[in-house]
Parts: C-alpha cells; structure tokens; sequence
C-alpha cells in the first residue's frame, strides 16, 4: 500500500513540472522570458521580483489555468534555499487551483540581506510580498494561507501573528522557542549563525519565539515535524502542540517517526491536502 501511495505521488509530482528538465528548466525559462506556461497544467510560472527598502527581493508566482480567483499561499523557503527550489510546490498548488507566490528570505539567492535569522527585516519582506500577492486580480484576497519549512516554518509562525486576515499555515520543521532551540541544537553551526544573527539578546529571542504570542493567532495550523530531526529539534513541535492546545487554538499535528530534518513527499502531500480543504 506504501508503494502504491508513493508511485501515485510520484506520478502527480512528474505530470504539475512536466516540463523538459523540470525544475531547472522552468527556473530558466522565467530567468530568460519573465514567465512560462507549463504545457501539461497549463500553470502560468513567472518572476515577481519586487523591492523593500530599496532592496530587491527574488520571488516567483504560480498562476492556475482558468477563471479567478483563486485562494492563494504565500510560501517561504528555509536556509541556503530560495523561490526556486519551491517551484514543484508551487506548480502542484497551482494545478489543484491555488495560486501561489515564493519568496526568497533577505541574505539568500537574489534577495539583498544581510539575514536577521527571520527577525524583523525578514518578516517586512514577507509581509510586502504577502500584500502585493494579495492585490492580483488572480487572488481571492480573503483565502490566503502561509507554508514554511526550516527557517520557513520559523517565519510563518511568525507572520501568521502580524497578518490577520491569513486562513491557513503550514509549519514544517520550525523553530517556535528560540532560547529552548539555542539550548537543545546540537549542530555548533546552527548556533553560532544563532548568535551571529540575533546577538541573542533578550528582545531577539522574544521577537524570534512565536510560542510566546500564539493567543493571538486566528486561522488553522498544520504542523509537521520528523522526531529524528538534529536541526531543529521536535521538542519544537511538541512544545507548540502543548500551548495551542491550552489555548484551544484549532490545529493539525504531523510527527514522523524516524525522519530528519527532510521529512520527505508526505510532507508535500500533507500540505497540499491542508490548504486545499482550508482555502477551498
């Protein structure tokens, strides 16, 4: 049964970037032309480059075939990752009807930084990206749902605390405690890019730990999170799980046994079923 679910996954995986070369390919037809349409899911892929205090910020939008307008994700990518390598995501959001926008965190790929480790630079660019994704006429402006994974996972639970009007998360593999992650990370890298970042000053960690603000959070959350993971520790997610509980906040856990940092295509699946049932 395993098998059979994850040959019909890869099968749906090949068919939203068919695509000659996939990924790759599509990243370079928008790096050549601004856009692309896919010929298989007829999904409209283009750069959406924009500006935060005269800075430029490397995005990409994922546009469905058909009529709008459509609910829509915001989705953030983790460390040393950008927009790019969220294409699969986006143009499998898109062929199931939700359009969708990736933005590079400030410090990676062609989004100017430095990096605040999702301090309050990065959470400005996220939010304008949000805004301006918002007023397309593709998008339905009242369905919109935030994805993260890593340092992704991280600023969604952040962003979903400033943004009010977003229906949806999804949090993978974040950190919502930042003083207890400091404590338990074993990677000295992880760290010191802590430290180096923040400075871990009492007002960085507060900024930087959703945990301690989720009273106010209004929209459904799914997190996901593998419980070998040595770059984030699941004692995040458990911890998140215990005070949205006290909270009677309205979400969804995923914890998997035996998995990393990388959880692997359920994640993905998981994801695209959430939104789905949420914004649509």
């Amino acid at each position: 049964m395993r098998v059979k679910r994850l040959w019909v996954w890869v099968l749906l995986y090949a068919s939203a970037v068919a695509q000659p070369g996939g990924s790759d390919a599509i990243a370079a037809a928008i790096e050549r032309d601004g856009c692309t349409s896919l010929q298989a899911s007829k999904v409209k892929v283009c750069q959406y480059n924009y500006a935060v205090d005269n800075r430029p910020v490397d995005a990409i939008s994922f546009q469905p075939p058909g009529e709008g307008p459509f609910p829509g994700a915001l989705l953030i990518p983790g460390h040393e990752r950008t927009a790019k390598h969220q294409i699969a995501l986006g143009v499998r959001l898109a062929s199931e009807g939700i359009a969708a926008v990736s933005v590079t965190q400030p410090g990676y790929g062609g989004s100017q930084g430095p990096g605040d480790y999702v301090g309050p630079k990065t959470i400005k660019v996220l939010t304008e990206g949000y805004r301006k994704f918002q007023k397309e006429a593709f998008v339905d402006a009242h369905r919109i749902g935030i994805y993260g994974y890593s340092r992704g996972g991280m600023a969604a639970s952040l962003l979903v605390l400033e943004i009010d009007d977003v229906k949806a998360a999804v949090f993978g593999a974040g950190v919502y405690d930042f003083q207890k992650a400091y404590d338990e990370v074993t990677i000295p890298g992880i760290r010191a890019n802590m430290m180096a970042e923040t400075g871990m000053t009492a007002e960085a960690i507060r900024l930087r730990s959703a945990i301690l603000r989720m009273d106010r959070l209004k929209c459904p959350v799914l997190i996901l999170h593998g419980d070998a993971d040595k770059n984030v520790p699941v004692s995040q997610a458990i911890a998140l799980r215990e005070r949205l509980t006290v909270l009677k906040k309205d979400f969804e856990i995923k914890i998997f046994p035996g998995r990393e940092h990388g959880i692997g295509p359920e994640a993905g699946d998981m994801t695209v079923e959430f939104l789905k049932r949420r914004l649509k």
